[in-house]
């Protein structure tokens, strides 16, 4: 035996440096693997964003964790409507268990995880009796390990690793997966509250553009910053609400940061508006505009006015009939008796007077009938007799004008089935409107009434040379409040009422016009089906 063998054999140096060596070499994989579960763990949290769905997630955390652990697959348990439920598997194909399949409490190993907060490591054995061993056993794996999810102090969820190999760790790896499902929880909030917002954002979104009156926010200078789809189709084109609405009350509602509310007239059309000031944490940082569009109410209101005043008319017509017809009564039974004893000189006195009393007895008939306010029913009648009757009032004023009144009524006219009350009302508009155009003009003054009748339908034209209308207001003058006459001589609701009543009988009631040259009106009312 030489010396270093001796040496060897009585100190044991040799053996000392290969513990060493065997230490040095373990600790050194001990760290690398560290290093390793760090970046994974670094690569797995740098990977997940808030848009990413669960499937994502654990496909993700799956394809990363092969480097060093051989994980076949990741599930996913989560606490929803009261119940633990399976929420996704990764891969797909080692899916036993339905999404959304309810995890019973009493026997199952992801429902003891959740309710204890304890990570369990459990080995598959053919005679295990719990709720998910028909589905480990089917798909062959032999261990797996289940951490819960905690988020805010509270278990959400379980996180599921398998594997079809026999699980060896370490309190190193145990302590990695544990840090993961922490990290994996907190993603899943994330991602859970993100989807939450965007989803109240999107609610919001879709109930601000579907809101049927318009809305627009601006900045404090009145710039549109966003509008909804009935603002849009308003107003597509302006950038800022001082090209529409005038900015008194915008700058109101800007400098005392409280409501303010007026009524205006856009487009020939009356909206209600409002600005409502944004406030964030006290400081003003734009306002919301709202316009709701009560056209349509104020014309009801008006037509209910207009109706009140007809009834009115009528209630006073009746009391004028009533008072006038006994000394009408008299004055025409007087002068038919003097009319017998009448002389040469006397008679055409007479009979003068006689025609006026008929005439004013047509009158208050004719007042009578077109402001009586009753059903509209609709029978067969003729649209001459409605024009007869609109003559009865209008004529003497056209008279009184100096207005030619040309008639060519087609006497064979087809019946139609209507109300003859509201007929002989679009007629008194269109007659009125005729009368005052022509009476803005100089030179000779006509108006032509004319019916015609085809297959189809029968017609009634009110032509004029009078002032006309000019083109872009064609298609307004049919709307509620729009008129071209002074205060004092329209109300705007004439032609509104008559194409209304037009439509309701089944019609149409159009313009022709030329400015300086004249209208014409034509209204179109079917012809009466006749049964056999």
């Amino acid at each position: 035996m030489n010396r270093p063998e001796m040496i060897h054999l009585l100190t044991g140096v040799q053996s000392s440096k290969l513990n060493y060596y065997t230490e040095l070499k373990k600790t050194i994989g001990e760290l690398q693997k560290k290093n390793r579960q760090l970046e994974i763990m670094n690569t797995i949290m740098h990977s997940f964003n808030v848009n990413m769905s669960i499937q994502d997630m654990l496909k993700q955390t799956q394809e990363t964790l092969q480097s060093v652990y051989k994980i076949d697959r990741l599930s996913l348990a989560m606490w929803e409507d009261g119940a633990l439920k399976m929420a996704d598997v990764y891969p797909e194909k080692a899916s036993f268990l339905r999404k959304g399949t309810v995890l019973s409490s009493e026997n199952s190993l992801y429902a003891r995880v959740f309710s204890s907060g304890q990570d369990l490591l459990h080995s598959v054995q053919k005679g295990d009796d719990f709720f998910e061993s028909e589905a480990f056993q089917a798909l062959g794996f032999q261990s797996v390990w289940l951490f819960p999810l905690s988020s805010r102090g509270m278990i959400t969820g379980v996180l599921g690793l398998a594997t079809r190999e026999i699980f060896s760790f370490s309190e190193e790896d145990r302590s990695f997966f544990d840090h993961l499902s922490g990290q994996f929880a907190v993603c899943i909030e994330n991602a859970r509250l993100y989807h939450e917002v965007l989803l109240s954002e999107s609610r919001w979104a879709s109930t601000f553009r579907a809101v049927p009156d318009s809305i627009l926010v601006t900045d404090l200078d009145g710039t549109i910053l966003t509008r909804n789809d009935s603002a849009a189709q308003s107003w597509p084109f302006e950038q800022t609400i001082c090209t529409f609405l005038k900015p008194d009350r915008f700058h109101e509602a800007v400098q005392t940061e409280l409501p303010c509310f007026e009524e205006v007239s856009i487009q020939n059309k009356v909206y209600e508006c409002a600005y409502y000031p944004m406030l964030e944490d006290g400081e003003l940082k734009g306002m919301i505009v709202y316009l709701k569009n009560i056209t349509e109410k104020q014309f009801m209101q008006a037509q209910i006015i207009h109706s009140g005043q007809l009834a009115a008319i009528g209630e006073m017509a009746a009391g004028v009939a009533h008072e006038l017809n006994n000394p009408l009564t008299a004055i025409l039974g007087n002068a038919q008796l003097l009319l017998r004893l009448a002389t040469n000189e006397t008679k055409p006195l007479l009979e003068d007077i006689e025609e006026c009393g008929k005439r004013c007895r047509t009158i208050i008939r004719s007042l009578l009938a077109f402001s009586r306010q009753e059903p509209s029913s609709f029978h067969p009648c003729s649209l001459n007799d409605a024009i007869y009757e609109a003559l009865r009032l209008t004529g003497r004023q056209m008279e009184k004008q100096r207005i030619q009144l040309l008639i060519e009524l087609n006497e064979q006219l087809p019946l139609v089935n209507g109300n003859l009350q509201q007929l002989s009302q679009i007629a008194v508009n269109l007659f009125i409107n005729a009368k005052d155009a022509c009476s803005e003009m100089q030179g000779e003054k006509r108006v032509w009434v004319k019916t015609e009748a085809d297959q189809h339908f029968v017609y009634l034209h009110v032509q004029d040379n009078g002032c006309g209308i000019d083109a872009d207001k064609l298609d307004e003058i049919f709307h509620p409040f729009f008129t071209t006459k002074s205060a004092h001589n329209g109300t705007g609701l004439g032609l509104s009422v008559s194409i209304g009543i037009a439509e309701s009988h089944g019609g149409t009631l159009t313009v022709k016009s030329q400015p300086q040259k004249g209208s014409t009106f034509t209204l179109a009312l079917p012809v009466l089906e006749r049964t056999e």
